[in-house]
This record gives structure tokens, sequence and C-alpha cells, in this order.
């Protein structure tokens, strides 16, 4: 497995970024790519020049590009935005396929209402990205953050079932399971098989808080980069070589002890050097 993480151009530009990881020790990246990104921004893939001149940085760096990524509400029920949000992740498979990356990353989305109301919007959504996904030979990923439907795992059980393509899997986050109180390792094996992306993302739980003002109140847990917080990074490694997982660990740094573009670039060292001594 490699380690890498998720950038949306906080160390400069597509050249920047490659260098400074690959003067760090990182041998990926996973690149925002909404409209107008700074790194690699598929909206311009038919421009002249555009993709080859991606490919002549990466071609000079040690560095992949592990991942394209734009998390967003795709199932919206104002149908223009869903129309343009939907067709910007198609140029995202679209530029993934030149650039010979396997995977894209975005969510659902959510809208008003139960399951049933939101799973009916992944219906109308979701079967053509996917089938526009697999005749690129491209995989899209659900990012499984709280933010959008998909962030349980019986949700994902009904996702899979109404979509059934293999093209349709998972970047898997344990540490939005955590403060579910979801067992992370045992829901990693069971979906295993769906899991193209991984990101390293920690939680804490503030016990004095959680005492004090019970799961359904504010401010007894917070993200932390990998090592500082409840997930065990040893089992879960070890059960993402059971699995089969054998690709890139993707730090996501949301970690507001580590602020600003310093406390970036610390908090992506700490968490490299954590996630180190568990891989063989």
């Amino acid at each position: 497995m490699k380690i890498g993480f998720l950038t949306h151009g906080q160390l400069g530009g597509l050249a920047q970024t490659l260098k400074w990881a690959e003067d760090h020790g990182f041998e990926a990246i996973e690149v925002f790519s909404g409209p107008g990104s700074p790194l690699i921004d598929p909206a311009r893939v038919e421009e002249s020049g555009y993709i080859s001149g991606i490919r002549e940085a990466l071609k000079d760096s040690t560095v992949v590009v592990s991942c394209l990524t734009w998390c967003v509400n795709n199932i919206d029920l104002n149908l223009e935005a869903r129309r343009r949000r939907n067709e910007h992740v198609k140029k995202m498979v679209e530029a993934a396929n030149k650039l010979d990356i396997p995977v894209i990353a975005t969510w659902v989305g959510r809208v008003p209402g139960g399951l049933e109301a939101n799973m009916k919007a992944f219906e109308e959504v979701f079967p053509s990205l996917v089938e526009y996904a697999e005749k690129h030979d491209v995989k899209i990923t659900i990012e499984n953050c709280v933010a959008n439907i998909a962030y349980r795992p019986d949700i994902w059980e009904e996702m899979f079932r109404r979509v059934s393509s293999k093209y349709l899997g998972l970047e898997f986050d344990p540490s939005h399971l955590v403060f579910q109180f979801i067992d992370y390792i045992d829901v990693l094996r069971r979906f295993g098989d769906r899991v193209y992306h991984v990101h390293c993302k920690d939680t804490e739980i503030l016990d004095d808080r959680l005492a004090y003002v019970g799961y359904t109140g504010e401010g007894w847990w917070r993200f932390r980069v990998p090592g500082l917080g409840e997930v065990d990074w040893g089992r879960f490694i070890s059960t993402l070589m059971e699995v089969g997982y054998d690709y890139v660990l993707s730090i996501e740094h949301e970690d507001p002890l580590y602020p600003g573009v310093e406390g970036y670039r610390k908090g992506l060292l700490v968490a490299k050097k954590n996630l180190s001594l568990y891989l063989p």
C-alpha cells in the first residue's frame, strides 16, 4: 500500500504539490477536482494541451494521482443543479480515463425525507453515471461521510442492491463510523470487495463531554490525524490486507489542532509517520 493525501491546492499547483509530496516521502496524492480546481480541472479536459501538460508533470514525479475527488450533492432536487453536477462527474470520469487514474470519489448527496426518498433520487442519477464510468473503465467511489446519505452500512447495502455494477464502490473512511459507534472492522470485512479507495482520518472521543451532554449533544468528538484518535490503525490496515486492498491510504486532514497551511503540512507528516508504523 502507498501513503498519500487529499489536497485542495494547499501546497500550490500540481507541480508544487507533487514536489512537496515526493520530497517528504509520500507516494500518492488524491486531487480535488471540482470546477476550477487549481490542480486538475476536468472541465478543461477537451482543451488542447491540458491533459498532456498534466501527464508531463506526472511523468517527472515518482508520486501518482490516486483519485480525482469532488464531494457534492449529486441528487439535488434542483434539476439544473443536479444536471451540472452530474455532467462534471462525467468529466471527472473522462479525465481519470485519460490520465490512467482508476477511481474517482464523490458523494451521493441528500434530499429531504427518509431513506426511500433518497434512494429514489439515487436511482434517478447513479445508474447512468455508473454506466458511463464502466464504459470508461473508471470506478466511482462514494465517501461514507455523514454529510450525504451513504453514511452507514445498511444504506450501502441498499445502494449496491439498486446499482449492482462493481464500478460503484466506497471510499472507506473509518472516522465517520467511530462517532456512530459502528464497528468499522466488521463493516470493512463485509464490504471489502467494494472498497476501492481509503481515507485515513481519525476520530477522538472526548469522554468528559460525552458523559455530560450524551450522544445527542455537541462537541464530544472531533476529527484528528491518524494515530491521535480511537481508530486501531494496526487492525484496520491488517483488515485491509485481509480483504485484498492494496492501493492507497489517503490522509484526509481535518484536524482542528493543526490549523492553517503550516498545520496542514505538519499534520500530514504526523499522520504519515503514524501510518508507516503499520505497513509491512
